[in-house]
């Protein structure tokens, strides 16, 4: 009986052990569970994009996709207050034309060729105004050198887009076969099909009748070369 008593006490022992060690593992377990779950957690909001930023780059770079007539209105309407298509009309031109969110190349360049000053207090004006749409299609090449000269050849390129003295609107224009340019230049206007064709076909105007204070501005879907000479 002593020795049976014995063994059953050393039964008990081993699976009171055995118990305990369990009861271990699981807490372990847990810990580690729990220590995974912190550490993913950990990464999803370190590693996740902040959504509420806007990537100016990104939405600078798409205006260069913004080509068709309806998508350049929307694109237009959806700016700031002063560079919808109703704002602008509060503005002179280069200023109108700054917060309009599909002529930023054509800002930068007349920036550059110092007639900001000249455009805004000009009293009137018919500008055909190449979208950055235009601009992104241009031979990089021709870019960069009217860039770089920015009282030469770059006053010819803008120039070239510019009536002065007039208001022309697209019915003005469908009645229209040439205009003397802000530069001298011959500007040749047509009319294909229910499109004002302008340039000598270099390039149509997609969205037209745009006012500010002081110009009727017409965006087109090219920049335009003048004549050598």
């Amino acid at each position: 009986m002593r020795r049976t008593s014995k063994l059953q006490g050393l039964i008990g022992l081993v699976a009171a052990v055995s118990l305990l060690a369990a009861a271990c593992g699981d807490d372990d377990e847990d810990a580690a569970a729990g220590d995974s779950q912190d550490a993913t957690e950990q990464t999803e909001t370190t590693d996740a994009p902040d959504m509420t930023q806007p990537d100016n780059e990104a939405a600078a770079a798409d205006s260069t996709t913004i080509c068709d007539a309806d998508a350049l209105v929307e694109a237009v309407e959806g700016g700031p207050d002063e560079g919808t298509l109703s704002g602008m009309t509060d503005d002179p031109v280069a200023t109108a034309a700054s917060s309009n969110p599909v002529l930023t190349t054509l800002v930068t360049a007349v920036d550059k060729a110092g007639l900001v000053d000249t455009l805004n207090s000009a009293e009137a004006l018919t500008v055909f105004a190449p979208t950055d749409c235009a601009f992104a299609a241009l031979d990089e090449a021709t870019l960069n050198a009217a860039l770089a000269d920015p009282t030469g050849l770059l006053t010819q390129v803008l120039g070239f887009h510019v009536i002065a003295g007039e208001r022309l609107s697209a019915e003005d224009l469908a009645t229209t076969t040439e205009l003397t340019t802000f530069t001298g230049a011959t500007l040749p206007v047509a009319m294909d099909g229910d499109t004002v064709s302008i340039g000598g076909g270099q390039a149509t105007v997609v969205v037209p009748d745009i006012q500010t204070a002081n110009a009727t501005v017409h965006l087109i879907d090219t920049v335009m070369i003048p004549p050598a000479g």
